[in-house]
């Protein structure tokens, strides 16, 4: 509670303000000692209660009771003198006093006085607060009520009943425009701006060009997307006109900023409201929607839109072939290109560039079923089919297609490594079940349908040996192998291991083992002794 203590009197001042600091330990207390001064405090600070002496210089007390009553204050104001005079107390009752004190003021009388006070407030505050709520509902019911009775009519679908209190609506009998407005939040869901504040904020900003009325296409819910249309009185269309419409939808953008992407389409020049305000709706709604493209900076005219050219289908093909030769950033440039041509400077269809993005994941898709990567599949399908057709924005799509093909390149990496390592462990193991065979480089590299020259590079550069290496790597082990046995000559093992050359072979063992194969035979004949 805020009271203001005023009294010419230092002695009465400082024992009124220190009284009631003692009562009201969390009470706002403030003096003045003055009836002008009190009044500029009152009219700065706004207090719940003032205890005023009557006799006071510059201004006494019943001046300053009156002055307050004049300018409509709901400050109470309570007389507090040493006068029991029957004319001060009149006046003062006349004047709306709250109370009449005097002095000296016993303690008691303040506490009582206090407690009056104090419950009068938070009476007055609870049938405030009720009034605001019954003014919001009403205010609700009747926007309600209006936006059902108006969207029948542009909807066509009204009842005789409505139709007849349309009919009342008398100016929609002059010419007017239709504006298609369209707010994307981007808040969250408990700080959204609510429909009703919407409504009045377009409401408010479109009246300045004449006599408008605003209507919630999805009610006074909070939506993440809320959709509105408002009529207006106004003259033809002409370019001054346009340029206010523009300066007046660039503030609203600056004043909803931050509740989200606020967009406004406009139909043509409506002669009669009454008669012509469907189709003219119609058109606004599809004026709208070219928003999608950020180069019309959320404000389109139905007459700036032309026909659009033919479209060109995006070549998937092409862009698979980038992302699988690790080409990601130029594939994304290409599909860039790709879609600003068809976009045709933002006059092309927002439809037709959604059906075309969704088409090329598709294909896509379809192209990398045999690489088994069923996440990747699943993922496209989904952006393909819901993602791309909720994208708000032409910007929101190609950032939504960039992740797409990310995604695809990713895959197609990693199913290319996949690959790669399959084909080093099976061409390792084919070296093995044929080693006694005559293996080349070329037999080898046309077993796995690559080319010779990049066979071998692509051999070394994964394992560090050279495929002949790996040859003689597997023959030596199988050689020792066969040693170790004892049942077959030298010369025999020499075949076994793909040498017809014995000399050669025994070359080849000792440099690979730094030992002769027979050296090597005659080592095992203690074990073999052993073991028998």
């Amino acid at each position: 509670m805020r009271i203001l203590v005023v009294d010419d009197e230092p002695r009465h001042l400082r024992g009124m303000v220190s009284l009631i600091r003692q009562l009201r330990p969390d009470a706002q207390v403030t003096a003045a000692k003055d009836g002008a001064t009190a009044l500029e405090r009152v009219r700065l600070d706004c207090p719940d209660a003032v205890l005023t002496d009557i006799r006071m210089p510059r201004m006494d007390g019943l001046t300053f009771l009156e002055t307050l009553k004049e300018e409509g204050s709901s400050t109470k104001v309570i007389m507090v003198s040493a006068y029991n005079l029957f004319e001060y107390a009149q006046t003062a009752v006349r004047h709306g006093a709250y109370d009449y004190l005097l002095k000296p003021v016993e303690i008691e009388n303040v506490k009582h006085l206090l407690d009056r006070i104090e419950l009068q407030l938070s009476t007055e505050l609870m049938e405030r607060k009720e009034t605001e709520d019954l003014q919001h509902r009403l205010a609700l019911a009747s926007s309600a009520y209006r936006s059902r009775l108006y969207l029948s009519w542009l909807n066509e679908s009204m009842t005789a009943s409505k139709q007849e209190e349309m009919d009342k609506a008398d100016w929609l009998q002059g010419g007017g425009l239709m504006i298609y407005s369209e707010l994307r939040s981007s808040t969250a869901d408990e700080e959204r701006i609510s429909g009703l504040t919407y409504l009045q904020s377009l409401e408010q900003s479109w009246s300045k060009l004449g006599k408008a009325v605003t209507l919630l296409q999805n009610g006074l819910q909070d939506d993440r997307t809320l959709h509105a249309v408002t009529l207006i009185r106004t003259p033809p269309l002409t370019v001054a006109l346009k340029r206010q419409l523009r300066s007046i939808a660039n503030s609203l953008s600056m004043e909803l900023s931050m509740d989200g992407k606020l967009t406004h389409g406009i139909g043509p020049y409506c002669e009669s409201l009454s008669i012509g305000g469907p189709q003219t709706y119609r058109i606004a709604q599809k004026a709208n929607e070219q928003n999608f493209f950020e180069c019309w900076e959320g404000l389109f005219f139905h007459d700036e839109l032309r026909p659009s050219r033919n479209p060109v289908p995006i070549n998937s093909e092409k862009l698979l072939d980038m992302l699988l030769s690790h080409e990601a950033g130029i594939a994304m440039k290409q599909c860039q290109a790709a879609f600003k041509q068809l976009s045709d400077a933002g006059q092309a269809k927002p439809a037709l560039i959604k059906e075309q993005a969704s088409l090329l994941l598709m294909k896509i898709k379809s192209r990398i079923q045999d690489f088994g990567d069923r996440r990747v599949g699943g993922l496209l399908t989904q952006t393909a089919a819901v993602l791309v057709q909720n994208c708000g924005s032409y910007q929101e799509l190609m950032e939504l297609l960039e992740v797409s093909l990310q995604e695809v390149h990713n895959a197609l990496t990693q199913a290319q490594q996949d690959k790669n390592e399959n084909i080093v462990a099976n061409c390792l193991s084919w070296i093995q079940e044929h080693a006694k065979e005559d293996l080349t480089l070329e037999r080898a590299a046309t077993h796995f349908f690559f080319n010779p020259s990049y066979f071998s590079t692509y051999i070394k550069n994964k394992t560090g040996r050279t495929f002949s290496e790996h040859v003689t790597a597997v023959r030596m082990r199988r050689a020792k192998e066969l040693l170790a046995e004892n049942r077959l000559r030298i010369y025999e093992i020499s075949a076994e291991c793909g040498y017809q050359d014995t000399k050669y072979f025994c070359r080849v063992f000792k440099k690979h083992h730094g030992i002769s194969p027979e050296a090597y035979k005659h080592t095992l004949l203690p074990e073999r002794k052993r073991k028998e």
